[in-house]
């Protein structure tokens, strides 16, 4: 199959990185992949191996129809069998050139908690119910949003989990050596949160439960992983709160790996999550994790087996579920090796890409059937 992933932008963030694993796993399978992204940021992943994938910048510079019109004359030169806009905005720009260019399935994809389209975004968004042959999305709680948000029918909803190579967030460093190189007591508990510094991510709620678990716990040490626009209100909130001693601001590394294995409870606070790469991640470095209740978050965290879930906004009970972890080494262990293990089973690039792929030869099937392929 010749197919394009459509981007944004190749920024340092989780659904980027899915993008890449996506494009750099299609190659190495054997179909003709290129990966077209609009956007340049600060903080970017080195695209210039991916595994034999062809990689555009098509910059988003001038109006919007004159874009178009460039992403239009791209893909109907391109040939492609398959466009997949990666997430909600690129599959405007990259869906809806693709249908004019007459390409056989033009897919959409959206990866966060429940459905946020506003405005024109959720007007566009229903119209390409009308033109699309169907969406993509991470979780079951997305697809469920997407069915009541745009009306998009079941049957052209498919949920792809995200996927990842579990022994890359296995550090080679002890957690003993991983503390120490982040100047933090050995001994000292860790509870880390890898995250951007936006309103989603309800870090309110994470100094809250700080707070809270640093009264029963003194010597523990909090660790926020990140950058982004709230990182400084936060700081302050932090020092206001006198936290200015447990709560350590690293943020953006390129070291999560390390972070991990000095980690001893990861912790996710957030509003809405899609499927959280953060909760996949640290469940392959075999850490226990504790999540808000997000809709979907049970589709990761099965409560008691591989970490617990407290209700969103909800400090107190947060704080509860991690002293529990904090006061029970052996059950920290047997959660992670648990969590570990549903990672290799559910959440593994091969995975992923069996089902991605079903889902391509599937559109692909209903456009072009065996027969009419064989004449």
């Amino acid at each position: 199959m010749r197919i394009a992933i459509v981007l944004d932008s190749v920024t340092r963030a989780g659904a980027e990185r899915q993008a890449l694993y996506t494009v750099r796993e299609l190659a190495r399978r054997g179909h003709d992949v290129e990966l077209i992204y609009y956007r340049r940021t600060q903080y970017e992943y080195d695209v210039s191996d991916l595994g034999g994938a062809k990689v555009t910048f098509l910059s988003r510079h001038g109006s919007y129809p004159r874009f178009l019109l460039r992403m239009y004359r791209h893909l109907k030169r391109g040939g492609f069998d398959v466009v997949h806009g990666f997430k909600a905005t690129p599959s405007i720009y990259g869906g809806l050139a693709a249908w004019l260019a007459g390409v056989p399935v033009v897919l959409g994809g959206y990866r966060s908690g429940g459905y946020q389209g506003r405005g024109v975004v959720r007007l566009l968004h229903r119209l390409s119910v009308h033109v699309f042959t169907g969406w993509v999305v991470n979780a079951q709680a997305i697809a469920d949003a997407m069915v009541a948000g745009i009306k998009l029918p079941p049957e052209r909803c498919w949920v792809v989990y995200n996927g990842i190579e579990p022994d890359a967030f296995v550090s080679a460093l002890s957690p003993a050596e991983s503390k120490r190189r982040l100047g933090l007591d050995e001994g000292a508990p860790v509870v880390s949160l890898v995250a951007r510094f936006d309103p989603p991510k309800n870090h309110a709620l994470f100094l809250r439960m700080a707070g809270l678990v640093h009264q029963s716990f003194p010597e523990a040490r909090f660790l926020l992983v990140g950058d982004g626009e709230l990182r400084d209100p936060i700081r302050r909130q932090a020092e206001s709160m006198g936290l200015g001693d447990c709560v350590r601001f690293l943020g953006h590394r390129e070291d999560v790996p390390d972070v991990l294995a000095a980690t001893d409870i990861s912790v996710i606070t957030s509003h809405y999550e899609g499927l959280s790469n953060v909760l996949v991640e640290a469940m392959a470095a075999s850490r226990p994790v504790v999540s808000t209740a997000y809709p979907g978050a049970e589709e990761l965290v099965t409560d008691g087996h591989n970490g617990w879930l407290a209700p969103c906004g909800d400090a107190p009970a947060f704080a509860d579920c991690v002293r529990r972890l904090l006061e029970d080494p052996s059950l920290r262990q047997q959660m992670g090796e648990n969590g570990r293990r549903i990672v290799e089973e559910r959440f593994s690039i091969d995975a992923s890409m069996d089902r991605l792929v079903s889902v391509y030869e599937e559109c692909l099937h209903r456009i072009r059937p065996p027969d009419a392929r064989a004449k």
